[in-house]
């Protein structure tokens, strides 16, 4: 269920995620930092307010003045434990290609084609409805890529049969 692109958003962005997030669910940011960066942060947020904020999925925190990429998330309006192992793999006033996969148990992100980490969902995936991108960075595009998600399971309307009525004495 691609979607059409969004071009150059005004900083800082929110956007809705068409569908919602579900598995097999990637979103494609494509950006650069400032040449004097410190920090920018993308979010996988649980509505559109930035003020009070939204519950947050997955708060990914490139801090170019600690030279680390942290991973966190916010339920009602409190930080969870900080994530922050593995290398800086982007540079500073570079150009950058960030991806983040939605699956059943953990987002899976990479930063230029090669795998940076795993975060293990700590609020479920399904109450995801916007992206959020705000700090020391310029976006030229994101993408929303991915098969469509799972149709919804609605039960049956009246109790016994599926499908058209049955008439009386049917073999079924």
């Amino acid at each position: 269920m691609a979607s059409q692109p969004i071009f150059n958003p005004v900083i800082p962005c929110v956007q809705p995620i068409p569908g919602g997030a579900y598995p097999g669910l990637m979103i494609r940011i494509r950006g650069s930092s400032f040449p004097n960066a410190e920090r920018f942060a993308i979010n996988l947020q649980c509505g559109p307010n930035t003020d009070p904020r939204d519950d947050i999925a997955l708060h990914l925190n490139v801090r170019y003045d600690h030279m680390c990429i942290v991973r966190n998330h916010l339920a009602a309006m409190s930080w969870g434990p900080e994530d922050v192992d593995g290398a800086m793999p982007i540079a500073r006033g570079q150009a950058f290609e960030a991806l983040v996969l939605v699956e059943p148990s953990s987002f899976k992100v990479a930063f230029n084609g090669v795998h940076f980490c795993q975060f293990s969902h700590r609020l479920p995936f399904q109450r995801v409805t916007h992206l959020t991108i705000d700090g020391d960075v310029s976006v030229q595009s994101i993408g929303f890529e991915g098969a469509a998600p799972p149709p919804q399971y609605a039960p049956p309307q009246q109790q016994g049969y599926y499908g058209a009525p049955q008439q009386p004495g049917a073999f079924y």
